[in-house]
């Protein structure tokens, strides 16, 4: 069984590298789907399990779990082969002069952290402060597999107009993942940026986090977020059939009203307006908090 290991290692170079799961698939014969399967989910849960002392044979059947499309027979079949064939491909380096460095090094750590991202996957529903009322707004995030070409996992968010949007998720072995939308269309850039918390048990019920974004005037704000677990991911026609909610204070009750408390309290919220004056000066910072402050004791 070392082999599987080694299998996960030398793909692990090769995708650092910038090899496409595509190019993995044409060089050894297998489907891409599955590829991605093996170096996603299967091997990652494999090499976990044995790290902790426990029998090869066992962890390998746990790993095939997590996934439809792999069968113990047909991958220990041509596990030989798989292997030859894979320290057989030329990785290919990818450039240090595109102009765009910094989406670069984003790109490459993405790739590398691929593995991580099947820990996360599947239906969450969050929970954190209204911008427009005191009440808890609940939002149905989704994290999908990995797909062929993926240098990181698609995330998708629900609006309260009822659509949903698509971004990007990046979960490094740090206990750090970062979901990033772009909460309008193509042509407008309004982006939203999840930091979360991961925590260090693998899939988690729940995770904790901060999100910044706008409310409704564009203004920027940052505030507390959970994310509850529902299950695996499901299609996106179902997806998009999920409503994001705002439930009043005085209707929460049980867990709901602890993740009310553990996210919109005033001290949980960030808030800021933007001003026009000429010189952008202290004066007009002790008038944004002035302001900041009747606005709270409005809502009190």
């Amino acid at each position: 069984m070392y082999k599987l290991v080694s299998l996960y290692e030398q793909m692990k170079k090769l995708r650092e590298s910038g090899v496409r799961m595509k190019d993995i698939s044409e060089k050894t014969g297998i489907a891409s789907s599955v590829l991605s399967s093996l170096y996603s989910s299967v091997l990652p849960t494999y090499i976990n399990l044995i790290s902790s002392g426990q029998e090869t044979d066992e962890v390998l059947n746990q790993g095939l779990q997590q996934v439809n499309n792999v069968s113990k027979r047909k991958l220990l079949g041509c596990l030989d082969e798989l292997y030859d064939s894979v320290c057989h491909i030329e990785p290919r380096f990818m450039s240090n002069n595109s102009g765009r460095p910094f989406l670069d090094d984003i790109e490459k750590e993405a790739i590398k952290y691929l593995p991580n991202a099947g820990i996360y996957t599947g239906l969450y529903q969050s929970y954190s402060a209204s911008s427009y009322t005191e009440g808890l707004k609940v939002e149905p995030y989704m994290i999908s597999s990995i797909t062929d070409g993926d240098t990181m996992p698609k995330v998708y968010c629900q609006n309260m107009a009822g659509d949903y949007y698509t971004g990007v998720g990046l979960f490094s072995p740090f206990q750090i993942g970062y979901l990033m939308f772009n909460e309008q269309k193509r042509l407008q850039l309004a982006l939203k940026v999840v930091y979360l918390q991961l925590p260090i048990i693998e899939y988690p019920e729940i995770i904790k986090g901060i999100y910044l974004t706008h409310d409704y005037n564009r203004n920027p704000i940052a505030r507390r977020i959970l994310f509850v677990r529902q299950g695996d991911e499901i299609p996106l026609d179902e997806f998009a059939e999920l409503k994001t909610q705002v439930i009043p204070k005085e209707e929460l009750t049980g867990e709901l009203l602890d993740y009310y408390d553990y996210t919109c309290r005033q001290e949980d919220i960030i808030r800021s307006i933007m001003l026009i004056s000429p010189d952008k000066g202290v004066k007009e910072l002790k008038h944004e908090k002035q302001l900041l402050r009747v606005l709270q004791a409005e809502k009190e």
